[in-house]
């Protein structure tokens, strides 16, 4: 099955603007960057919702890419639902601790290069920052999971359909 690059970046712009709104409306818009364990829950919690409800049927409708391989959720029975949320919130967790420490390993460096205070921020988290990392952390692992895990699921050993 080919995909078109232009339906993969159109994709990919949509889950950027979702990930910046995220960012704008759970971290700027709240307390919650204050204490790192309601961080922890309320980002992931907000991206999981984000999209399973709003972004993943909005691709998953509109454009031909890989997630259009899954199959619908009225086809699943509730074991695979479940495992599908699962993977979903999972991924968000990982992919916001990875985001959150890309984030401080860029302010510790700027840091040390520029020999700043160490209570300084020069690198804030602002939305399209944020939306831009967390995107890039995102699609690494959609990368992964269509490029090992349906390889070994499904047999596969050529890329053109993966």
């Amino acid at each position: 099955m080919d995909f078109p690059i232009k339906e993969e970046i159109k994709a990919f712009l949509v889950r950027l603007w979702f990930s910046g709104v995220v960012c704008y409306l759970v971290l700027w818009g709240s307390n919650v960057s204050n204490d790192f364990l309601d961080l922890m829950l309320l980002l992931p919690l907000a991206h999981f919702v984000c999209d399973l409800i709003i972004v993943n049927p909005l691709v998953r409708g509109f454009f031909k890419t890989r997630l259009s391989l899954q199959k619908k959720y009225s086809q699943m029975n509730s074991f695979q639902r479940i495992k599908i949320w699962l993977y979903t919130f999972a991924e968000d967790g990982v992919a916001v601790l990875i985001t959150i420490g890309i984030y401080e390993g860029i302010n510790r460096l700027i840091i040390f290069i520029a020999n700043l205070d160490k209570t300084a921020v020069p690198f804030a988290v602002e939305p399209f920052g944020y939306a831009f990392i967390f995107t890039l952390v995102y699609y690494f692992f959609y990368w992964i999971k269509y490029r090992f895990v349906l390889r070994f699921l499904q047999g596969r050993t050529d890329d053109n359909d993966i």
